[in-house]
């Protein structure tokens, strides 16, 4: 009886012992695929935030004093003019926030297109975000109402920039240690927010 017991008992601590590995095992992978897509996100919005920071910057440049370099300013979509490869030859440039349906061979559901066109050239995408937002603030520091009505876009001195980015592709959690409310795969993210980004149009 005393055997039988005794085999029992091991029994019940190795399931025990097996269920703690296996668990710490999850945990462990969890944690690497998290570090790895935190890499990655990180890469993928500096590349596309440089590229944002350096031609909201450039806002303006060349166009003759007293015109307005700002021709639409939304919530998600800006228009403006500005000579970008310093040829002499005014340019209008436009970035605009693309829809979830265009990203579906991504796995993130919530992926975007962040689109650019320079004057009637093709729209290319520039980078996939999950959030692109701007905001315009007058010389004063006073914010504008989104979209800006055109009798008001000579108003803008400064921009305000968040983008968030998120891997596309994350491995998928165990349903077992998916929480209420929470997504089935471990995608990472990373926000950038330019504040208060002034153009060459506006430091006349």
């Amino acid at each position: 009886m005393s055997a039988l017991l005794d085999v029992i008992a091991s029994i019940l601590f190795g399931g025990t012992l097996m269920m703690i590995i296996l668990t710490a095992t999850d945990i462990a992978a969890e944690s690497q695929a998290t570090h790895s897509g935190d890499m990655l996100v990180q890469e993928l919005l500096t590349n596309t935030a440089q590229l944002v920071e350096g031609e909201l910057r450039n806002m303006g440049f060349g166009v003759p004093e007293g015109e307005s370099a700002v021709l639409r300013a939304e919530e998600s979509r800006i228009h403006f003019l500005a000579d970008i490869d310093r040829d002499g030859v005014i340019d209008t440039m436009k970035y605009s926030l693309g829809d979830t349906t265009e990203m579906r061979d991504t796995q993130n559901e919530l992926d975007r297109p962040l689109k650019r066109q320079i004057n009637n050239g093709a729209v290319l995408s520039v980078g996939s975000v999950t959030t692109f937002r701007l905001r315009y603030l007058t010389r004063e520091g006073t914010p504008l109402a989104s979209p800006v009505p055109s009798d008001q876009l000579a108003e803008i001195h400064m921009v305000e920039v968040s983008m968030e980015v998120q891997n596309p592709y994350a491995p998928t959690r165990d349903p077992e240690m998916v929480g209420s409310g929470e997504r089935n795969a471990l995608y990472s993210t990373s926000l950038w927010q330019q504040t208060r980004l002034a153009s060459q149009n506006t430091r006349r």
